[in-house]
């Protein structure tokens, strides 16, 4: 064999093996990133921490950065939790201690309006009504937001609910027009859900005229079960959008008796069922958009 053949075969041979290395460490690396998807699956899933590496690479610099974004969320999360629990506490605490004097205020106004009844008397009365009707409300609302309720979860065929709410409207508002298109199947709650979407549909038959038309969308997809309701009404100001959920938040032509609740209420609704909220001016009138994940009850979402 001569000279030239040998370090063709040296150079051959160390190639192999530089070869064998490269593929090895390819499929290490790549073994690595499926447990690190795997465990980062598992941490959307059911809230398990990635372990820290104590490898001096930059994979293992990546593992580490992802394991302490994981812990930023779970503190942020209990952050969170127990901010909204202060908060709920708090309205409790303060509604509670306006039950009672209106309780009173109550007593003695209808026995004022009982001995000698006047305008001023019936104008109270109202006016204690609406407040006790608003501070129910705002207890409802903060309940709902730090979980105090507990969802009962089935499955529904979301035109149903639809149905049913609009039979009460065709009484409440009986020179409005409602339509209703399309069905999804849901796995909801199927009281909340109702009140979500009556809260909206209540919202636009109060902006709308005599000639008032409220169409609701029902569309479906495999993951998502989208709502549409939409009026003829004018729609609000651009600018008043971004704070049409926010609590006590009401509108320019709002009627004195709305309180701004109401669609914050939904809002809360809407994300505990998982999904998101959102308004845009369409078509001569405002229409509000609820979009609604399919999910399983073994899965663990937010």
């Amino acid at each position: 064999m001569s000279t030239l053949e040998i370090v063709l075969f040296v150079c051959i041979a160390v190639l192999f093996v530089l070869f064998l290395i490269v593929l090895k460490s390819e499929i290490r690396q790549r073994k690595s990133i499926i447990r690190l998807r795997e465990s980062i699956e598992d941490f959307i899933n059911n809230g398990t921490l990635t372990d820290f590496s104590v490898m001096d690479n930059s994979f293992a610099m990546l593992q580490n950065s992802i394991a302490d974004l994981e812990n930023i969320i779970v503190l942020e999360k209990s952050n969170t939790r127990m901010e909204t629990k202060k908060n709920e506490e708090f309205i409790s605490d303060i509604s509670h201690q306006l039950k009672t004097p209106l309780a009173g205020l109550r007593l003695y106004c209808e026995m004022e309006n009982a001995s000698s009844p006047s305008e001023y008397t019936c104008k109270e009365l109202q006016l204690i009504e609406r407040m006790e009707n608003l501070i129910q409300k705002l207890l409802r609302l903060e309940k709902i937001r730090s979980d105090s309720y507990v969802m009962d979860f089935k499955m529904y065929n979301v035109r149903d609910i639809v149905d049913g709410l609009l039979s009460e409207f065709y009484h409440l508002f009986p020179n409005k027009t409602y339509n209703a298109v399309g069905s999804s199947r849901l796995r909801c709650d199927k009281s909340w859900l109702s009140e979500a979407i009556g809260n909206i549909v209540k919202n636009a038959s109060e902006h709308t005229g005599d000639d008032g038309i409220i169409n609701i969308s029902i569309d479906s997809t495999k993951s998502l079960t989208t709502v549409e309701i939409s009026d003829n009404g004018g729609g609000i100001s651009d600018s008043e959008i971004p704070n049409l959920f926010t609590r006590f938040y009401r509108t320019a032509d709002a009627p004195p008796s709305g309180a701004g609740i109401g669609l914050a209420i939904t809002k809360a609704i809407v994300e505990k069922h998982h999904g998101i909220i959102a308004a845009e001016n369409k078509n001569g009138g405002l229409t509000i958009t609820m979009c609604l994940p399919h999910t399983d009850g073994y899965e663990k979402i937010g």
